[in-house]
């Protein structure tokens, strides 16, 4: 990467937002001047389903001027921005009328960003899931043959090892998956509660590919989008529960999106450490259910070995 100047600049507006994705560069010109206020909008995932998802992001803006040229722009950081993360604390950092170092793109003066350090987040993030991919691949590689061979020597019928050991791999990892579903419920139950207002309640339909025919078919879902406050800072969520559910049912998603109505107030659990992220109702005790999954697999483990 190119040697980037340095230019002082003052933020001239805060806002929480939502917006697709932008180019690597913002702009912004030396000042002392500025004003701050919430706003949000909403992101539409680009994809085959073409489902939208509200987020919200720190938007932050700016301006300088180089060779007597002003420049205005919104990046902050080099790492991609999907929202719903530090948006408190990105606006903490850069106060309206602060002034900060803009650091541009000489041979395109437009292009330019306030962080120019790789986001510390992103190498945890890529250590995290290099592990986990590393630990799969042992696991299955490794783990599965010594299985086959020790089932091969105690089972009564040692052709059967191998369809046994895919039944208990099987079973341990949809364990392990149901476990992570339980405690992200359990603590999404404990998360603090906020008042929110329904800014828009209705059913959203989308194209969504099916597995088998390959061809594309409408499915609906409820939308209700809802803005809340926490801490001074206004944030803007569209999720109801652990999951968006969709039917190819109208009237399903219509029977939801009433219970909601636009302009009503309601409770939402917000998580404290990223009140960016919030939902309606949290998974309930009813997804204890989802061990039946692994527990049907071990008793068919177990009947195949006889």
């Amino acid at each position: 990467m190119p040697q980037i100047p340095g230019f002082n600049i003052s933020v001239l507006r805060q806002k929480t937002s939502a917006r697709p994705n932008e180019p690597l560069t913002i702009t912004g010109k030396v000042s002392a001047f500025g004003f701050g206020f919430p706003a949000f909008v909403r992101v539409f995932l680009e994809g085959p389903q073409h489902n939208p998802e509200v987020r919200t992001f720190a938007l932050i803006e700016y301006e300088y001027t180089v060779a007597g040229r002003k420049y205005r722009g919104t990046r902050v950081s080099i790492g991609e921005n999907m929202g719903n993360f530090e948006v408190a604390e990105t606006i903490a950092r850069y106060p309206v009328g602060k002034e900060v170092t803009v650091y541009y793109n000489p041979n395109k003066r437009e292009q330019a960003v306030l962080e120019r350090d790789i986001p510390g987040w992103i190498w945890k993030a890529g250590v995290i899931i290099a592990l986990v991919i590393v630990g799969l691949l042992v696991g299955a590689i490794f783990g599965y043959g010594k299985l086959v061979d020790v089932l091969t020597n105690v089972l009564p019928n040692p052709a059967r090892a191998p369809f046994v050991a895919a039944c208990l791999g099987f079973a341990a990892l949809a364990a392990l998956v149901i476990y992570g579903i339980q405690r992200q419920a359990s603590s999404q139950r404990k998360w603090p509660t906020a008042s929110a207002r329904v800014e828009s309640s209705g059913v959203h339909a989308f194209e969504s590919r099916d597995s088998d025919s390959g061809r594309l078919r409408t499915q609906y879902r409820a939308e209700v989008i809802y803005g809340y406050e926490v801490a001074g800072v206004r944030y803007t969520s569209d999720k109801l529960g652990s999951s968006q559910m969709s039917s190819n049912i109208e009237t399903a998603a219509r029977r939801i999106a009433d219970r909601y109505p636009t302009g009503s107030t309601i409770e939402i659990h917000y998580n404290p450490s990223n009140p960016a992220e919030a939902i309606v109702k949290p998974g309930s005790r009813a997804l204890l259910l989802l061990w039946l999954i692994p527990l049907a697999m071990v008793i068919l483990a177990y009947v195949a070995a006889q």
